[in-house]
C-alpha cells in the first residue's frame, strides 16, 4: 500500500492534525535555520504538536454555543432592587432626573403636612430650613430653582430629614403614598 492511499484512507479530523503537526515541525526547523536556540525552537514545535494532540484529542470543532437559560421574573427579587439603583444614578454621577422628581413630589406632600404649599416660594426657604435642615433645604432649593440635580450623598441627607420628618410629626406615614399599587400596606 503507497503513502498515497494509506492518506487517502484517513478520516479528514486526522489528515487535519497530521498536516497541522507536520506544519509545527517544519516551523521548528526554520527557526533553528534562521539562528533561534535549539532550545527556544524545540520548546515552541513541542507547544505546537501540544496544541495539535489536544485539539485532535478533545474534538474541538468551534465555538461551544452555550444553553441559554430561561429568563425567571420573581416579584420582590434582587434583580429589582439592582434596577432600582441603578436608575437613580446617571452616568454624570448625579441623581437622575426621574428620581430626583419623586423625591421632589415625595418632599411636597411631606411638607403639605407643615403648611408649605410651594417649594419654589421663597418664603417657604426659611420655613423648609427649620424643617428638613439647612442641607436638605439647599439641595430642594437648587433643584427647584435652578434644576441642579442633587448628588448621592445630598439625596441621602435629603431622604434623612425626610425620614426625621416623619418622625417629628406621628399623624403622617411613609405608608401614606396613594400611588402605591396595595395601598400603602406596610410591609
Amino acid at each position: 500500500m503507497s503513502a498515497c492511499e494509506r492518506w487517502r484512507r484517513l478520516r479528514p479530523a486526522d489528515r487535519h492534525s497530521l498536516l497541522a503537526g507536520g506544519v509545527a515541525v517544519g516551523l521548528g526547523v526554520v527557526l533553528v535555520l534562521l539562528g533561534s536556540s535549539p532550545a527556544h525552537a524545540l520548546m515552541l514545535t513541542a507547544l505546537g504538536i501540544a496544541g495539535v494532540l489536544l485539539r485532535h484529542r478533545t474534538g474541538y470543532a468551534g465555538d461551544t454555543v452555550w444553553p441559554r437559560i430561561p429568563d425567571v421574573r420573581r416579584d420582590g427579587n434582587r434583580r429589582d432592587v439592582s434596577d432600582l439603583g441603578w436608575s437613580v444614578l446617571g452616568r454624570d454621577g448625579r441623581v437622575t432626573v426621574t428620581a430626583a422628581r419623586r423625591v421632589r413630589h415625595l418632599t411636597e406632600r411631606r411638607v403639605a403636612h407643615h403648611g408649605i404649599d410651594d417649594l419654589a416660594d421663597p418664603g417657604a426657604a426659611t420655613d423648609l430650613a427649620r424643617l428638613l435642615g439647612p442641607r436638605a433645604a439647599r439641595t430642594v432649593h437648587g433643584l427647584v430653582t435652578d434644576g441642579r440635580l442633587p448628588t448621592p450623598a445630598e439625596l441621602d441627607a435629603w431622604l434623612a430629614a425626610l425620614d426625621r420628618l416623619d418622625q417629628l410629626d406621628p399623624t403622617t406615614t411613609s405608608h401614606d403614598t396613594p400611588d402605591r399599587p396595595d395601598g400603602g400596606t406596610p410591609r
